[in-house]
């Protein structure tokens, strides 16, 4: 399914405010994240439901909470977008209860910063069923250098559970631990509603900075249109995927190896295999278009990472 349909929204879907732990009260929070181009905020204190509104901003409700599983040493972060109240006592502190109550109840939830957490790829199989995996959390990473989670989700993935995964920035300070983590959603009107179909759906990607102008995933292909990237992974289950970065293509182009077809020109290239073609448009010594055709190496499922410098963007997996 090629993305966006509607137009994109960007989203933060993991911030914190005086009601909790963070610096802002709620309405000068979300009008921080308003100035900054967002057009949707979720503000998800610890413990509390924080009631806010803006004009222009989408307000979903939210929470955090802490909780546990059996045979698990560590703690479940869940973030519950859409949850008007906290849930209920007898839920609310074992995960996999809770994760299928909010199913029931047509809430989005995710596992926040498993790595912070010191969770491992196998404790998110044990969670039930969560939506979503934070793949990065901004706040984490420049706290404790532990906001990536890729390889948590990956091994989800890869044992079959399709999580989506999700950027934040997990704010407090509302300094360096700001905007550098959100998800952009293809909404179909400025809705809580859409909002949350949305993110059940996953017609969204995670970004920490690289801008992901339209893409399409499936079976046999993988395209896109971005703002650039230095890399492009394509991540898969057992040792499968593909790794291609501007550098490599100008190694491969120079070698001109067996088996491999490389051309290379200076907004453009293409490389040939037996089975598979990749073509990409490139600006500014970035990859800014890219397609990849074919008998993909990918099996179970497929995602696609963009990595430019220190920025980076998530597209949701596919099944295979």
């Amino acid at each position: 399914m090629r993305l966006p349909q509607n137009g994109w929204v960007k989203a933060q879907l993991h911030a914190h405010s005086t009601r909790s732990d963070g610096r802002l009260d709620p309405e000068k929070a979300v009008e921080f994240y308003a100035r900054a181009g967002f057009g949707a905020v979720s503000l998800t204190d610890h413990n509390k439901v924080t009631p806010v509104s803006h004009p222009s901003v989408l307000t979903p409700p939210g929470v955090e909470v802490a909780a546990r599983e059996e045979g698990v040493a560590g703690e479940y972060h869940v973030v519950i977008i859409g949850c008007g109240e906290l849930p209920p006592e007898s839920v609310r502190k074992h995960a996999s209860k809770l994760f299928d109550w909010c199913r029931d109840n047509g809430f989005y939830s995710f596992v926040a910063h498993p790595y912070w957490s010191m969770l491992s790829g196998s404790d998110l199989l044990k969670a039930g069923n969560p939506d979503g995996v934070e793949v990065y959390n901004h706040g984490c990473e420049v706290e404790i250098s532990r906001g990536y989670s890729g390889p948590h989700w990956d091994y989800a993935l890869s044992k079959g559970v399709m999580l989506q995964g999700l950027a934040v920035d997990d704010v407090h300070t509302y300094t360096v631990d700001a905007l550098g983590g959100w998800v952009v959603l293809d909404l179909a009107d400025h809705s809580v509603e859409a909002l949350l179909e949305a993110l059940k759906q996953g017609r969204f990607y995670a970004s920490s900075g690289v801008e992901v102008e339209a893409y399409d995933v499936e079976q046999g292909r993988a395209w896109l249109k971005c703002s650039g990237a230095k890399i492009v992974k394509l991540l898969s289950g057992d040792t499968k995927g593909a790794y291609l970065s501007v550098s490599m293509l100008d190694k491969l182009a120079a070698a001109q190896p067996q088996l491999l077809e490389v051309e290379r020109w200076e907004d453009g290239f293409r490389i040939r295999a037996k089975d598979l073609r990749v073509e990409g448009r490139l600006r500014g010594g970035s990859i800014v278009e890219l397609e990849i055709a074919g008998q993909l190496p990918v099996k179970g499922y497929m995602r696609v990472e963009l990595i430019d410098g220190e920025k980076a963007a998530w597209l949701n997996s596919v099944r295979l």
